[in-house]
């Protein structure tokens, strides 16, 4: 193929993606704005400033979601575009096929989907984080006590006018015990001061009661220590709520996903949504190549009349989002272990790009 006309179909495919992008992530931004200005409202000291702040920090991960119907809706206009200016005729006047005209798409989609999951995936995590913490420092939402990483817990709990400080360097399931590796417990009055520190190689935790067991209580006021053979501390901490707590798949960096999927196979925790989200990201390039295959499959078809026009646009747009769906059921199928995590999270793809093809080499070879 010339390399010319190639770059040239890259340039104008590439104008109208972006174009698209924009517009929709503009869309997406405003009704964003909207949304948290209704939040806003109900709270006082939350300036117009933090809501556009908050807004743009929440964009990057809707941006990822977006991407499969830029690219679809990107495609339909490119490829009517070229129909509309007859370039599509003369170019298979010339002898070029629709594979031809197809493989610069291809190039870019799968270049900008490596790129989504390995560059902008990590820094569409940290905007999610600090969206997090900006949302609680602005008072949108309640402080999180609870942290929860590969490096331990920490948890801070209010009790009786004081607090309890928690700390555990590794966490892990067994049955319904939770636990804990090196456990620190650090209770604090009403005004922050320090009243006592215990210390344990091992704690568990059953039924809203953290036992500490050879534990080693140190008090600063007295200056001494003792050992204890177990201390218990009343805590509203339980299995389901370190469940909870784990970070979401959507604000995680995607190079962080083996590390964490292998600490919480460790911990004896479930890493089902974890793993399922991490092969969908690694599908996501042929997922998004998918979607220009079907723009291709409907728009790429000759007619002049602008009802069928219409039709095709409808049906690539319709066809479009039952892809999405599909790809939705087979994530939740795959967290089940109804299905296979790799097969489910590749199907979708699998199935729509050999009928895409089917529809094309019929189109070019009648």
């Amino acid at each position: 193929m010339n390399l010319i006309l190639l770059r040239y179909l890259l340039k104008q495919f590439m104008l109208v993606f972006f174009a698209t992008l924009f517009v929709l992530t503009a869309v997406i931004l405003l009704f964003d704005v909207i949304e948290l200005l209704r939040e806003a409202s109900k709270h006082e000291g939350v300036s117009f400033f933090n809501v556009g702040v908050l807004a743009l920090l929440k964009s990057p991960q809707m941006i990822h979601i977006l991407l499969p119907f830029v690219f679809l809706i990107a495609g339909i206009i490119f490829f009517l575009r070229l129909s509309r200016s007859s370039e599509l005729v003369v170019m298979r006047a010339v002898g070029l096929s629709v594979w031809n005209f197809l493989l610069p798409l291809v190039i870019f989609t799968l270049t900008l989907g490596v790129f989504d999951i390995t560059i902008f995936n990590p820094i569409s995590a940290l905007t999610a984080k600090q969206y997090e913490r900006m949302e609680e420092r602005v008072g949108l939402s309640r402080a999180k006590l609870f942290s929860w990483s590969e490096e331990g817990l920490w948890l801070r709990e209010v009790q009786n006018g004081g607090a309890l400080v928690i700390r555990a360097a590794r966490v892990r399931q067994q049955d319904q015990n939770v636990l804990l590796d090196k456990v620190s417990v650090f209770e604090v009055a009403s005004d922050d001061t320090f009243l006592k520190q215990t210390e344990s190689d091992l704690g568990t935790l059953r039924d809203g009661r953290l036992t500490l067991h050879r534990a080693f209580v140190i008090d600063p006021v007295a200056q001494s220590g003792s050992a204890e053979d177990a201390v218990t501390f009343r805590t509203s901490m339980n299995l389901e709520r370190i469940l909870e707590k784990f970070d979401e798949p959507r604000t995680m960096s995607f190079w962080r996903f083996p590390k964490f999927i292998r600490f919480l196979k460790e911990s004896g925790f479930s890493a089902a949504a974890h793993q399922m989200y991490w092969h969908e990201l690694i599908a996501f390039p042929v997922f998004l190549i998918s979607m220009i295959l079907i723009a291709a499959a409907f728009a790429l078809p000759p007619s002049s009349r602008q009802g069928k026009t219409l039709a095709r646009v409808l049906g690539a747009i319709l066809c479009g989002f039952l892809l999405y769906f599909l790809s939705r059921i087979t994530n939740v199928l795959g967290m089940s272990s109804s299905l296979p995590m790799m097969f489910a999270a590749w199907a979708p793809s699998f199935i729509a790009i050999p009928l895409c093809v089917s529809v094309l080499l019929h189109l070019e070879d009648g």
